[in-house]
């Protein structure tokens, strides 16, 4: 079973675990997951080195789980679109209208106050305010109207209002990645293992290769002998499975003949006889001839 086979059984309970997480709390989700798939996957494992090799890259992908924790800080912008929007209405407050109506008091005074001095005639007749108090109503008035235009801005306002932003994660988009963080671990696991089967043929190869030229002479001639006496001889057969399990752990295989051919290769040399059939087997390990076999085609 492949670290993905194993991820796809869990893949939708681990998107509802995500799902409207913040990043903080998906890094042990993610964690927990990969770990799961680990015991999951070396259970079922026989090869040291491929469960050696699933586990380091296993604690590589874990440490990556913190990078799901990078988000930059979230801000946001209030934008007004000048000349687009519509005007929005403000209602102005009890003081603030006070204070219009003294503005609009103080600006009639002040205009009154310059035409009669502008006319002196009437400046002579009439019974003018003192003078101070004619320079002070202009900054009086603007005043009001200042403190008149700052009520009605803030009444505009929600008074206490404030922002906040929190960053969620994709539940799809983080599964979607930690797959293919996995299908890349698969291909290189397939890898490891495929290194394994071709060490342990060339350690198998050399093995029976090494293997004393003496004793494989002996073996072939006691399977010769063997195989002569089948059908008359009840210990033949037990004799023949003894020597092909014995040579079967020297990693060297048991080769009969067959009528589609004379042998893989030319395996066996053929003799006349009456019937036909394998008269000495061949042996070889993994493809390749040790010692020749012998056989007969028969008479037909």
């Amino acid at each position: 079973m492949t670290l993905q086979a194993i991820f796809e059984q869990n893949r939708e309970r681990l998107i509802s675990a995500v799902s409207g997480a913040d990043t903080a709390s998906a890094i042990p989700v993610l964690s927990a997951e990969l770990d799961r798939i680990l015991y999951t996957y070396n259970d079922q494992e026989e090869n040291a080195r491929v469960r050696e090799a699933a586990g380091s890259m296993i604690q590589v992908a874990k440490a990556a789980c913190s990078l799901v924790d990078t988000a930059g800080d979230t801000k946001i912008y209030g934008r007004t679109e000048y000349g687009a929007a519509a005007p929005v209405k403000g209602k102005l407050p009890k003081w603030g209208l006070v204070l219009l109506i003294l503005g609009l008091i103080g600006a009639a005074v002040t205009v009154a106050g310059i035409q009669l001095i502008a006319s002196s005639a009437a400046a002579a007749s009439a019974g003018l305010p003192p003078r101070w108090l004619l320079a002070a109503l202009p900054l009086l008035t603007v005043a009001s109207f200042f403190l008149a235009g700052m009520l009605l801005r803030r009444g505009k306002q929600s008074p206490g209002e404030t922002l906040h932003a929190e960053t969620k994660l994709d539940a799809s988009l983080v599964c979607n990645r930690l797959l293919s963080m996995i299908l890349v671990m698969d291909k290189r696991l397939e890898e490891v293992r495929s290194s394994v089967r071709m060490e342990e043929k060339e350690r198998q190869k050399e093995q029976a290769s090494a293997m004393d030229p003496e004793e494989l002479e002996l073996l072939s001639r006691l399977l010769e002998d063997a195989y002569g006496r089948r059908g008359e001889d009840g210990q033949a057969e037990e004799e023949i499975s003894q020597i092909r399990f014995y040579l079967h752990k020297k990693n060297i295989d048991v080769v009969d003949w067959t009528p589609e051919g004379n042998g893989p290769g030319g395996w066996f040399d053929m003799m006349p006889a009456y019937s036909g059939g394998t008269i000495r087997p061949a042996l070889a390990a993994d493809g390749v001839l040790l010692k020749k076999g012998m056989a007969s085609a028969g008479r037909g």
